[in-house]
């Protein structure tokens, strides 16, 4: 396999992520990949975030910090930045998973400039335990997105004429995947373990009423959907009674409970993360 030579853009989105910024910012640069054009955009951090990014400022191609309207608003900022063939976002909390990462998805014999996404597999990190999830082989417009944005590389030229749906606050990345399969982009999956994901503390486990209801509002707008069908009530309920449950429970019990379920229900390789 001949290694290519394209500009892979790698973004980095961050506020206020003093405690994780620096393994992201870390785990990007020590790429064995030579062509990455590195940009993080920062919403305005006031907790020393700035002051770590600045100890890394001559390795990144551009950063900036400044108030924006969320993290699809950031991410679109580095769109319009971006001169690369190739957009991961890597955002703060997670990281690529080796340091060949990059180049392994970039030296496969698949002819890979058809697609407008390519993506790899994930490592989801709870607090005790990790996991590997392989991403699906096919996409179509009935998934909600059979991998994860940290995973994926977007062709550059499409991000820019597509871009993120700040509507969505939580699953734009997943609307703009949907909105490019109903156009008939091609995506290709490649299988390489592409980034470490932070399944504890990501925005859609924060946040997982609203995501299931944005969810839901996506497949109505761009499928047609019945928002009134049992399958999407029950799915919105789920979600609350979830929620409910993670703001009874102390945290630790319901890490404990959550890792537990997982492991009893998907048939996953575990690693202790401690």
């Amino acid at each position: 396999m001949q290694q290519r030579c394209d500009i892979i853009s790698v973004v980095t989105v961050v506020y206020n992520g003093k405690n994780f910024i620096e393994k992201t910012l870390q785990s990007v640069l020590s790429q064995d990949y030579p062509y990455i054009e590195y940009i993080v955009i920062d919403g305005g951090s006031t907790d020393g975030t700035v002051d770590i990014i600045k100890k890394y400022s001559d390795q990144i191609t551009y950063w900036i910090s400044e108030p924006d309207k969320g993290i699809y608003d950031a991410m679109n900022k580095a769109i319009d930045r971006a001169t690369g063939k190739w957009i991961n976002f890597m955002n703060a909390g997670d990281y690529f998973y080796s340091d060949n990462a990059i180049k392994d998805i970039f030296s496969t014999d698949t002819d890979i400039d058809k697609y407008a996404i390519i993506y790899g597999d994930a490592e989801f990190r709870l607090k005790n335990i990790a996991y590997i999830v392989p991403a699906g082989d096919e996409c179509n417009t009935n998934e909600y997105m059979p991998f994860s944005h940290q995973a994926a590389f977007i062709k550059s030229d499409i991000a820019k004429a597509t871009k993120f749906d700040t509507s969505y606050r939580i699953v734009a990345d997943t609307a703009l995947s949907l909105k490019l399969l109903r156009e008939g982009y091609q995506f290709k999956h490649i299988p390489v373990v592409v980034c470490s994901y932070d399944a504890l503390e990501g925005l859609s486990v924060q946040n997982s009423i609203r995501r299931s209801k944005e969810l839901v509002d996506m497949q109505v707008k761009l499928n047609g959907a019945n928002p009134n069908s049992s399958y999407f009530k029950r799915y919105i309920r789920n979600a609350y009674i979830k929620q409910y449950f993670k703001k009874l429970l102390p945290t630790s019990l319901w890490t404990r409970f959550r890792e537990s379920d997982i492991k009893k229900n998907n048939p996953y390789t575990y690693v202790n993360t401690k």
